[in-house]
């Protein structure tokens, strides 16, 4: 996806005009190599590009693999995002949170075939229609390995109250410095005054 598909009010807010001509995992070694500490930095992201299980023909250079709900003292909730075709169940089956709780999220994902730098998470969330949240959580930048990186997100609370309660859907995108989109989903999600097993 290129950056003029994405809509201009979900764009990071650093974003620019102007997208840099790609580098290789060579050139970006030779930039600098007068600052020590900022080449041993780029030695130790630039790895061995290991084969993986997805093969040569699978072109994609971020794989999403699994997103979990973490609530303290509850399971977590577990979404497989692989194969793509399961996405379409994040939507379907929205999950709940309890008004007021906290919760985070654990991103597992492979980065494959070269580096991705300034890999980002952003959220839209809306309730009847209306964006009510946008949030732009930075990853990082990550080498190439066969191993998943995992990521988790700040902790957060869940809004309280009688009008934050209700169903939210919501549009998640998975972008980098390029504005490369590596993957995009919906889902949706309810807030209630108590957890299911407390309402029955």
């Amino acid at each position: 996806m290129s950056k003029k598909e994405i809509p201009q009010d979900e764009l990071p807010e650093d974003a620019t005009n102007i997208i840099g001509e790609k580098k290789s995992k060579e050139e970006l070694l030779n930039l600098d190599q007068d600052d020590e500490s900022l080449t041993r930095w780029k030695q130790s992201l630039i790895k061995e590009n290991t084969e993986d299980e997805y093969g040569e023909n699978d072109k994609r250079q971020v794989i999403i693999k699994e997103l979990r709900v973490i609530v303290k003292d509850r399971e977590d909730i577990v979404f497989e995002m692989e194969p793509e075709e399961k996405l379409k169940d994040l939507k379907k089956n929205p999950f709940v949170l309890k008004e007021g709780c906290e919760y985070r999220f654990k991103i597992i994902f492979i980065v494959r075939k070269d580096i991705v730098t300034g890999l980002k998470w952003m959220n839209f969330v809306y309730k009847k229609g209306i964006r009510v949240d946008k949030s732009n959580e930075m990853i990082g930048s990550y080498a190439p390995q066969s191993e998943p990186y995992e990521y988790l997100t700040p902790m957060e609370t869940a809004p309280s109250g009688m009008m934050a309660r209700g169903q939210y859907k919501a549009k998640s995108r998975f972008l980098d410095d390029d504005l490369n989109s590596h993957l995009e989903y919906e889902y949706a999600f309810r807030i209630r005054k108590k957890w299911p097993e407390e309402e029955k």
